[in-house]
């Protein structure tokens, strides 16, 4: 049960109120439920940004069961830094079902230079990590998997507004869906509200959905700092 953006993808904490002058800080926990299995675990994704740099943490925690019985455990915890609107590193330690994948990636010259299991790949160096957080325009780019390490030319449609229900509430978002090119599986959608926040996400796989949902303080995400994690870039291809 391999996840596209699953970094992306375990407990996310809270909006920190009270941080340095120059400094924004937050954190954020989502419940992670499966569309057959019900609720399965958690994800948390920390944000610290300092100037022109931001680093942004993320932690997911997954076992999936079947009459009480684990079928299917993944945990894994990634680090993203950024400087300006450009991805320099990216740390991925990921253990599905025991067996574990590292990725490393780190900015080189023009290239962002990516190594995995499958070898050492280079991408653009306008690559953003596959993170719901980044994802909130329109347009095509080249993502790299959090997970996999795996670059992935992607295409996001949509940004409509749409209301959604979160803890009871209704939230005015803006929707966006993201797809890997020529690959099918590859499909998520990002619920935005309207301080850039992902207050759901969900992860389409086989004809199946992972859906993750805010489960922090509405009030932490009503006051987030706008544009606290960079935007990814994306070229606009005139059919959006």
């Amino acid at each position: 049960m391999r996840r596209w953006l699953l970094p992306l993808f375990a407990s996310l904490g809270f909006l920190i109120p009270a941080v340095p002058a120059g400094a924004q800080e937050g954190a954020y926990s989502f419940g992670v439920v499966h569309s057959v299995y019900g609720p399965i675990g958690t994800f948390t994704e920390s944000i610290d940004r300092s100037g022109s740099t931001t680093r942004v943490e993320s932690r997911i925690r997954i076992a999936v069961k079947v009459l009480g019985i684990v079928v299917h455990r993944q945990e894994g915890d990634r680090t993203e830094i950024f400087h300006g609107d450009r991805l320099v590193s990216l740390q991925s330690s990921t253990t599905t079902n025991g067996t574990r994948l590292d990725v490393h990636g780190q900015e080189q010259g023009d290239h962002f230079v990516v190594t995995s299991a499958a070898g050492v790949t280079e991408a653009p160096a306008n690559v953003a990590p596959s993170d719901p957080w980044v994802l909130k325009d329109l347009g095509i780019g080249t993502l790299v998997s959090v997970e996999t390490g795996r670059i992935i030319p992607t295409r996001v449609t949509g940004g409509e507004q749409v209301t959604i229900s979160i803890q009871g509430s209704p939230i005015v978002t803006r929707h966006f869906i993201a797809r890997g090119a020529g690959l099918r599986e590859m499909e998520q959608e990002i619920w935005l509200n309207d301080h850039d926040v992902p207050v759901m996400f969900r992860i389409v796989e086989k004809g199946k959905s992972i859906d993750f949902t805010l489960t922090s303080p509405l009030h932490d995400a009503a006051i987030a700092e706008a544009h606290l994690v960079p935007t990814a870039q994306l070229k606009s291809d005139g059919a959006n």
